[in-house]
């Protein structure tokens, strides 16, 4: 348990903090008074952490022109469109697994053969709290940001890091 006062790690279920002494009861309930202080960051809209404005190709282009893309950009992900519609996601990762050989030709291969398909995307109202959590579960690093139903902006992992890192010290 993180004691509010010095952020200190005690023991689980201790009382009192053995740094400061400060009194830990009852802090591991939710809603007690002071359990969440200093973490109200994780509480706050996505819209408001620097992102990226999504890159964007269309299902029928090639990779390489995703690559090209990601390289002109420098950005470690495009989002993979449908008409209007997020058809899904390209990532260095599916790249390297999915088509990258001594032997490929990448503009022989279109986007939506190496894609991943229907990506998790949230929506720039939704908290911190929710897109660390989808990430960890998920095990990604991009997702894309909608508003209403168009990408709006990509938050990665290192977006969020580098705008909560202040509180975590």
């Amino acid at each position: 348990m993180i004691c509010p006062e010095c952020r200190y790690d005690n023991i689980e279920g201790v009382d009192y903090c053995a740094n400061c002494g400060h009194d830990l009861a009852g802090l591991n309930r939710p809603g007690a008074p002071g359990a969440d202080r200093g973490l109200e960051f994780i509480h706050q809209s996505l819209s408001e952490v620097p992102a990226k404005g999504p890159v964007k190709v269309s299902a029928s282009d090639p990779v390489g022109l995703a690559v090209r893309m990601m390289q002109h950009t420098d950005t470690n992900c495009v989002l993979v469109m449908d008409g209007t519609r997020l058809a899904g996601i390209i990532t260095p990762w599916d790249i390297l697994h999915k088509v990258a050989g001594p032997s490929e030709d990448l503009n022989a291969v279109s986007c939506r053969q190496v894609m991943t398909a229907d990506p998790v995307f949230l929506r720039d109202r939704d908290d911190i709290a929710v897109a660390i959590n989808k990430m960890s579960v998920g095990g990604f690093r991009h997702i894309p940001l909608l508003q209403e139903s168009q990408p709006v902006a990509v938050v990665s992992i290192n977006d969020l890091f580098r705008h909560i890192a202040h509180h975590l010290a």
